[in-house]
């Protein structure tokens, strides 16, 4: 059988299968190697200059529009009556937080990088905001800080990417929502568009052994199939699964302005092929009630 070691052998396979297939063909050893990769790799590149730097890194407010669509869904879409008490995993900056908490009760955000919590708590006091909690850590890290059952609304917005033990991180989410709460999240989805990039990249910079021989490069960074969000949702308890798609092809030439491209979108995106070709998946669910923790 085919094993994917980090920084040795098959980093091809690596970049291009779904992250439930690549990860269960690395080796046991590579697998244990992948928490202290991963955790460096977030700590070394947003601490210090890297967390005054995130939102520009990641191009929000820009007319790339980096936070599209997360930020209308998380404004206007989702939760209309707002989000109780909600959890965000993956805090980042905080440049969804803020958002968050105008719609919320309280706000725990969760975020492992020291530097970057120092920024969401300055965010958050810029913006007058009293209701938001920043937590040290990740989605292992919530038992016994978060209570069982206590959460109305958990999003993960563009940071499931990064995680690579997802079943956990799903059932540790199931854990805290309480039955009848919500998931939201906003994903770059992997599809044949996405594995045609890969391949290009492959060919001109990944192929050569002094890219791959280095381990940080194997740090986890696997968009998710509509598939794996589904089956992940159902491990971790939640049911009506509604997925939507964006950012598909031409649709910036097609409709510039981002409101009415994003109500488009919104529309188009849950039609058959079309939201298989879209490059973000925007995903709503519901805790099912009675359902086993």
């Amino acid at each position: 059988m085919i094993s994917i070691e980090i920084a040795r052998r098959h980093y091809l396979l690596y970049l291009l299968l779904p992250h439930w297939a690549k990860v269960a063909l690395l080796s046991p050893g590579s697998r244990a190697r992948l928490d202290r990769i991963n955790l460096a790799f977030n700590d070394t590149l947003y601490s210090g200059e890297g967390a005054e730097d995130y939102d520009r890194i990641h191009a929000y407010g820009t007319e790339q529009q980096h936070e599209y669509p997360a930020h209308a869904l998380v404004e206007s879409v989702w939760a209309p009556e707002g989000y109780g008490r909600a959890l965000e995993l993956g805090a980042g900056s905080g440049y969804f937080t803020t958002a968050i908490a105008r719609r919320a009760q309280s706000v725990v955000a969760v975020e492992p990088v020291a530097d970057m919590r120092a920024v969401i708590d300055t965010r958050c006091r810029d913006a007058g905001l009293s209701n938001v909690t920043t937590l040290a850590g990740t989605a292992f890290d919530l038992a016994g800080r978060v209570r069982d059952a206590s959460i109305d609304s958990a999003l993960v917005l563009q940071s499931l990417h990064h995680f690579h033990r997802r079943p956990e991180v799903f059932a540790a989410l199931g854990r805290v929502v309480r039955p009848g709460g919500r998931l939201y999240l906003v994903e770059p989805h992997h599809n044949l568009r996405r594995v045609a990039r890969l391949l290009r990249k492959y060919a001109t910079t990944y192929r050569r052994p002094s890219f791959w021989g280095d381990e940080r490069n194997w740090a986890t960074h696997d968009f998710l199939t509509r598939g794996e969000l589904r089956a992940l949702c159902r491990h971790g308890g939640f049911g009506d699964v509604r997925i939507t798609g964006y950012w598909i092809p031409f649709s910036r030439r097609l409709v510039p302005e981002p409101r009415r491209r994003f109500d488009a979108e919104r529309r188009l995106g849950r039609l058959p092929l079309v939201r298989h070709l879209a490059a973000v998946l925007g995903v709503e669910a519901r805790r099912d009630r009675g359902a086993p923790r």
